[in-house]
């Protein structure tokens, strides 16, 4: 996909990556303008000249041959370690071994947006701070744990991603900013029983299309965060996790009628592909979907 709307490709993270050595594995563009990218590179230099975005960079494997070259000495990586690139920043990296690493993409305005959401407080004083090849054990478990085991294709597993953006925005301002915003976030409670009516009839009606945080948040005229948070209260669940178990109840009503193939039934319910449709079945019922078909 193409990098996010409103950032000029010419002064992109993404674009001078793009165009230099490095090889990309997988991307997701949401529908908010969050990006998230897997990359890998081997040897060469990249220069970043005062890009219109931030940038988070997590190392995933290797890097320890990677540095930022400074004039008060080179900084050297490695696994789980973390860059922050703030927009109109300017840097200069060597590498000369193998190494992946995930980025993730967001403007000022996502954190200006999300700290009023969050914190209820005016977002304009908020200062990314920049940071080369520290350890920040909370970024590392939730990419390890949560954004890299999910299949970026599958409508499903996009709704987790768009969680644990949301996680990440709220570290990051509380961790990795100068700000003045409180460090509590406004507490909330479930979903009015208007709200949840609404949110289940319409996750009903849409099983076989995507559905994004960004959609279930807007039919209740809710932040994704706040909306994500009273999800939970309400349905002791992630958003997440309850379409995935709507998609599965739906998959078992069809393949009782035995009438529709496993690609048919895949695509009924929302899933990317028969196979993905295949694990996800397996290992939340305990058997394949023709396994549950004939049995």
């Amino acid at each position: 996909m193409a990098p996010m709307k409103n950032v000029s490709q010419s002064t992109s993270v993404y674009s001078v990556l793009s165009n230099n050595t490095a090889t990309l594995h997988r991307d997701l563009w949401l529908d908010n303008g969050l990006g998230t990218a897997m990359w890998s590179n081997c040897h060469g230099q990249a220069k970043y000249d005062k890009p219109s975005h931030h940038t988070l960079s997590f190392y995933l494997n290797g890097g320890h041959q990677t540095r930022r070259v400074l004039r008060s000495g080179h900084l050297h990586g490695g696994s789980d370690k973390l860059c922050i690139m703030p927009q109109g920043h300017q840097s200069h990296w060597t590498f000369n071994d193998q190494f992946q690493f995930l980025h993730c993409y967001f403007t000022q305005a996502h954190l200006d947006t999300f700290s009023e959401q969050v914190f209820d407080k005016d977002g304009r004083n908020i200062e990314l701070i920049e940071q080369t090849f520290v350890a920040d054990p909370f970024i590392q478990q939730l990419v390890r744990s949560t954004i890299l085991p999910m299949d970026w294709l599958c409508a499903t597993d996009t709704l987790m991603v768009a969680h644990a953006q949301q996680l990440l925005l709220l570290h990051l301002l509380k961790h990795h900013c100068h700000t003045n915003a409180r460090k509590n976030v406004l507490t909330t409670g479930g979903l009015s029983p208007t709200h949840r009516r609404r949110v289940i009839e319409f996750i009903a009606a849409n099983l076989s299309q995507p559905i994004s945080l960004s959609n279930l948040a807007a039919i209740v005229q809710l932040s994704e965060f706040h909306f994500a948070r009273m999800f939970k209260t309400s349905f002791g669940c992630s958003a997440y996790q309850y379409v995935l178990d709507a998609r599965i109840a739906l998959a078992k009503e069809l393949l009782h009628q035995n009438k529709l193939s496993l690609i048919t039934i895949a695509d009924m319910c929302g899933f990317s592909s028969q196979q993905h449709f295949s694990t996800q079945f397996r290992k939340r019922v305990g058997v394949t979907p023709r396994q549950f078909q004939r049995g």
